[in-house]
């Protein structure tokens, strides 16, 4: 079968490297040139190690372009595009829609339509559907639509594409067979009913001559919702738990600062009860495509049926409250205009090369906006870079601010480089410097919440 990903972005590159290995002729539509011409060459326009491998030893058939006549062909099609929110926090379809209308021109009788882009609960019924219909052809009947979220986690060395236990939602039974067969194909594991998970395949402890088992869903498993909506709902709101539990605690965090806790001693406490919890840490704030967008979808999706969710609203508000916390926290110690800040980092996770939504860009506009004289630098994204090295970047400044926890800063900032750099302050964003030795060279240390 030829499949067509429209995007190649961190969701459809790998997908269709996976789909290429696994002897599938894949063709991969971007309208940027630049991805397009690196993928035909084998070369990772993501910065990533297993996609720069993959990429590079594969051995099957993956052709990128962007000219949307390529994928007539094709008999599935899968949209990867991103699905942002705009300045005002509203979701932004318009990717999605100008995707549907492109692939919407060269549907045929028994095709399938697959949307792996976050949207909110109704989006493919209310959006997508209209579209593909405007095909001639009948949705559920010789046309299938379903949904399958992506689960990227950028950064992370086990959990990838190939292994990612996967959802899957269908506007009929045939659509969803159809779409489960397809991911079992590329990921290998079972397919299961969403109630099969209830019963024996939700991760449990089981006990076994008095020591604990975990039993967890098999690596790749596909499980079939229920309805499209169902697989719609089921990305927003896990990554709505954890923003809202990451909301609580920086909730936390401001607490211990007015009781003089440490909150980072209280979370590695807590981590010693084996059951019911994260942990989840406080830090400068919530980035990347999904904590910091998805309940804004969910959000948009509950108020237009006529609820307005106080909690994730609360959770998104204190979340998004942190980068001018962390700078009042700054204020409170030192007048920021007479002395330099080194801003260290730019990605909203560390080890990755993705800015989306990162705290950073709120830290750089309130420095802006105070008259702040600044520096930047992220060795892993240097768009934003002011120059082109840590040691550059700490050069005159007397405050460090840790935005993101690159292991580069974590091994780079130690107390003797600090002291050679004649560093005064450090507010530790991120909470991963050592605390206790920074302190004791007579520097003024601050991490969020101790």
């Amino acid at each position: 079968m030829k499949i067509g990903i429209i995007g190649l972005g961190y969701v459809g590159l790998p997908l269709a490297i996976l789909c290429a290995e696994k002897k599938y002729e894949v063709i991969g539509y971007d309208i940027k040139t630049e991805v397009v011409d690196l993928t035909n060459k084998r070369v990772s326009h993501i910065n990533d190690k297993a996609i720069q491998n993959s990429l590079k030893e594969l051995n099957g058939d993956l052709t990128a372009t962007t000219d949307p006549e390529e994928l007539k062909n094709c008999e599935i099609f899968i949209i990867c595009v991103p699905t942002p929110v705009d300045k005002n926090k509203e979701p932004d379809l318009k990717p999605l829609e100008i995707s549907s209308k492109t692939i919407s021109k060269y549907l045929k009788k028994g095709d399938l339509v697959i949307v792996e882009s976050t949207v909110f609960p109704g989006t493919c019924e209310e959006i997508v559907v209209p579209i593909l219909e405007e095909s001639g052809l009948q949705l559920g009947v010789n046309l299938f639509l379903a949904h399958c979220p992506e689960r990227v986690n950028p950064g992370d060395i086990f959990w990838e594409t190939k292994n990612i236990p996967r959802v899957v939602g269908a506007l009929s039974k045939i659509g969803v067979d159809k779409a489960a067969k397809f991911y079992q194909s590329v990921l290998g594991g079972e397919i299961c009913d969403v109630k099969d998970i209830k019963q024996k395949l939700r991760p449990k402890i089981i006990v076994e001559d008095k020591s604990y088992k975990i039993n967890t869903i098999p690596l790749g498993t596909i499980t079939k919702m229920n309805s499209i909506r169902d697989a719609e709902a089921v990305k927003a709101m896990e990554n709505t738990v954890r923003d809202v539990n990451i909301a609580f605690v920086n909730e936390l965090a401001k607490i211990s600062e007015v009781l003089n806790l440490d909150v980072i001693d209280i979370i590695d406490g807590m981590t010693t009860k084996p059951f019911g919890k994260g942990p989840f840490y406080p830090g400068i704030g919530v980035g990347g495509h999904c904590i910091a967008v998805d309940p804004e979808w969910l959000k948009a999706a509950s108020i237009k049926a006529g609820f307005f969710p106080k909690i994730i609203q609360h959770s998104r508000d204190t979340n998004n409250s942190m980068p001018n916390h962390t700078i009042r926290l700054l204020e409170k110690l030192v007048n920021l205009r007479e002395n330099k800040v080194a801003v260290l980092g730019v990605t909203y996770k560390g080890n990755i090369d993705d800015p989306r939504e990162s705290p950073f860009y709120d830290i750089k506009k309130i420095l802006l906006q105070k008259k702040v004289d600044f520096s930047v630098f992220d060795p892993w994204y240097r768009k934003e870079n002011t120059v082109d090295s840590i040691d550059k970047a700490l050069d005159e400044a007397k405050i460090v601010l840790l935005v993101t926890n690159h292991d580069l800063f974590k091994e780079k900032i130690t107390v003797e480089f600090l002291k050679a750099k004649e560093i005064k302050i450090v507010i530790d964003g991120r909470n991963c410097l050592n605390k206790e030795e920074i302190i004791k060279q007579g520097i003024v240390y601050k991490g969020i919440g101790r």
